[in-house]
């Protein structure tokens, strides 16, 4: 057992927490510090379920780290329509990519949620499994439960969607997901995909695959409001309990270990955190483990600022040498896409025309394909010589994806930060690839938690991925010139100023075949 506090559970200050740190402490006599049987360093998507599930044994005691702040009292986290105002906010870690070769040298906005519940609490709240191929099947063969997923969910089922097998579904866990209304736009697209081949599917979210077009399931509750991880996990029933103990607003430093030489190996018995760049630090000793779930990016940087990763990058830095792990900070994989293309339509058909959409006003469509179906619409792709150009396979399976569309009812400009024309209606709509070949990596900038971490994505450094945007985006701008769907496309120029930023701009010929020099960014 370690120590309880009086509740409220969810705190900042970390003299109720931890023991200030004395530099003439020695890692190797941690009773002296306060004590818990499992420390979790980010409180997450992952953070907040492991805090909720470790702390149903009354007999362990579970301390929480979090950097940001609470969910509770961030208004614009309750309604998925608010996710836009939390972006370049104190809830948003705001990162940036290195500048990027292949994409003229520009660095990228990754937004990644700063608070209680991370960034289920800032996102766009799709809730889609992925292929079972990916996952699910090998978790299933390394002894979990069959579908295992389903135990997290609480379906609420919809008139809307009556294809929906609900056996494929669960309904009792704290996740809560539903089946948002959708605008008239969405049937047209859906309508329009079905003419290139691209199928209907009553549900994303089966042990049969991903494979189709649809609206998508979402992690809003009954009542219009954002399901998250925090909201799902830390009830206030999970909140009150006295083994549970979270600070926020709280940065892990470094993971601290005994490095006795009597024992095979150095052993990590606690964590050192702080609240400023120079304020005091302090540690908390942990009994049985230390989980460090806090994210792709600022999980390396723990690591490689505590001693475990590449030798050569950390003696670079000056840190000591715990643990030569190469690959940590190695192999970062994110989705690469073509852009939001923002595109006019006519009236009605999209929700720009609610100047406040309401809260629960919120659903967004994809389709999800392989970039060789015999059976879609694909543009002809060929080379100098005549030869189709070849794209390697690197999805999961013959049911998994490799491309994604994705739209989303509403003029957005600049992720929100730049204004749409008055009275113009429309909606975003972008390829995205999926099964990336492009590696990345997450490396330090300087020896301290407060400077943000180097993030390389390394975007399209692969051939293969860029062949496989291409084709992806030659057939998004087939999908919407084509029927019903081209017939509610406005493409003729606004009067007045020119609106680059709307398809087909300033393009002279919008037909005009699509090349590597198209302005790709990341999803």
């Amino acid at each position: 057992m370690g120590i309880t506090l009086s509740k409220n559970a969810i705190g900042s200050d970390p003299s109720l927490v931890g023991t200030r740190s004395d530099p003439k402490d020695s890692y190797r006599a941690p009773s002296q510090w306060k004590t818990y049987d499992y420390v979790i360093v980010g409180g997450g998507t992952a953070g907040c379920v492991l805090a909720s599930r470790l702390s149903e044994n009354p007999n362990a005691t579970v301390l929480l780290v979090e950097a940001g702040q609470s969910h509770k009292r961030t208004f614009f986290t309750k309604f998925p329509m608010g996710f836009a105002k939390l972006l370049k906010t104190k809830a948003d870690w705001e990162y940036y990519s290195a500048p990027q070769e292949n994409l003229n040298n520009r660095q990228v906005y990754m937004p990644r949620g700063k608070i209680l519940g991370g960034t289920s609490s800032l996102n766009a709240c799709i809730y889609h499994r992925c292929s079972p191929q990916g996952y699910f099947n090998s978790w299933a063969a390394n002894g979990a439960e069959d579908y295992v997923v389903m135990k997290s969910e609480g379906y609420a089922a919809s008139a809307s969607k009556p294809d929906v097998k609900l056996k494929d579904h669960g309904f009792n866990g704290p996740w809560k997901t539903s089946e948002p209304d959708v605008a008239p736009l969405h049937h047209v697209i859906m309508e329009a995909c079905a003419v290139l081949g691209i199928r209907w599917s009553p549900d994303l979210n089966t042990p049969n695959g991903t494979l189709g077009a649809s609206s998508f399931t979402a992690f809003i509750d009954t009542k219009g409001r954002r399901s998250s991880s925090a909201t799902a996990y830390l009830t206030p029933d999970v909140l009150s309990r006295r083994n549970l103990t979270i600070i926020v607003k709280s940065r892990v430093d470094m993971i601290l270990f005994d490095t006795n030489t009597s024992i095979s190996r150095p052993r990590a018995i606690g964590v050192e955190f702080s609240q400023a760049r120079n304020s005091p630090r302090y540690r908390v000793h942990a009994r049985n483990e230390i989980i460090i779930c806090a994210g792709a990016f600022n999980t390396p940087q723990v690591l490689l600022l505590s001693g475990i990763g590449p030798a050569a990058d950390l003696e670079e830095k000056g840190i000591e040498v715990i643990k030569n792990l190469p690959a940590v900070g190695q192999n970062l994989f994110d989705h690469q896409s073509c852009g939001a293309l923002c595109v006019r339509t006519k009236a009605a058909f999209s929700w720009d025309y609610l100047a406040k959409p309401l809260p629960g006003v919120f659903a967004l469509g994809g389709a999800f394909f392989r970039s060789d179906n015999p059976s879609i619409s694909f543009e002809s792709n060929k080379n100098e010589g005549d030869q189709d150009i070849q794209i390697a396979d690197l999805t999961s399976g013959p049911k998994s994806p490799d491309i994604e569309f994705m739209w989303f009812p509403v003029l957005v400009v600049n992720n929100g930060f730049s204004a749409a024309p008055a009275n113009v209606q429309g909606m975003i709509i972008s390829a995205l690839a999926l099964k990336p070949e492009s590696a990345g990596r997450v490396f330090l900038k300087t020896t301290s938690v407060w400077d943000k971490p180097i993030i390389h994505s390394n975007f399209f450094s692969s051939e293969n991925d860029m062949k496989l945007i291409i084709r992806a985006t030659q057939l998004l701008l087939k999908l919407i010139k084509t029927e019903p769907l081209a017939s509610i496309v406005e493409s003729t120029p606004l009067p007045g100023k020119s609106y680059d930023f709307l398809w087909p701009g300033n393009v002279s010929d919008p037909d005009e075949p699509v090349t590597p020099l198209l302005p790709l960014t990341h999803s």
